[in-house]
């Protein structure tokens, strides 16, 4: 008899723990009390695929990092060396298509950049060695959730295309 309680303790315990556990939104669909923790993972995964699809091979990470669109970007990086540098930069949103202005600039240059959220392919900017640059991104109004991913790399001089300078601009 003490056994058949036991067993029926058991039951009992492993049927409310079942329950429970099936009761509860899923985190991995983006549901329940994470605020959106498998959107904003599935956000990352998209904007690092899209900063692999431009990333030459011989890239050398410098710098990285993550912006939310709500908070925005101000950045000053350092250029050192003698190497050319890329920033690439993707951004995602959980939105209708969105955005957002890219400012480089360095001394009295400054260039802005559409960056379209969502592609495939990273925007990437030219930068030379040469004196510290900033990037900014104004923050996004109101409501507009999302992300920016960056990276900053060191490049091969042959790795440069079109335009070396995307903060002073090239003449075609």
């Amino acid at each position: 008899m003490r056994a058949h309680r036991t067993l029926a303790l058991i039951g009992a315990l492993t049927v409310a723990v079942l329950a429970a556990g099936c009761s509860e939104p899923s985190a991995e669909a983006g549901h329940g009390d994470t605020g959106g923790k498998g959107d904003a993972e599935t956000a990352m995964q998209r904007a690092t695929r899209a900063l692999n699809a431009v990333e030459p091979e011989s890239a050398a990470r410098e710098d990285a990092g993550t912006a939310s669109l709500s908070a925005g970007l101000d950045r000053t990086f350092a250029a050192r060396g003698d190497r050319p540098y890329t920033f690439d930069i993707a951004c995602q949103t959980a939105t209708a298509p969105h955005t957002v202005i890219l400012t480089l600039a360095r001394g009295d240059a400054e260039s802005e950049w559409e960056v379209e959220c969502g592609d495939r392919e990273a925007d990437q900017f030219n930068v030379p060695a040469g004196a510290p640059f900033t990037a900014t991104v104004a923050p996004a109004k109101p409501g507009t959730e999302g992300l920016a991913v960056w990276r900053l790399n060191t490049v091969a001089p042959e790795d440069v295309a079109d335009c070396a300078d995307d903060i002073t601009g090239c003449e075609s």
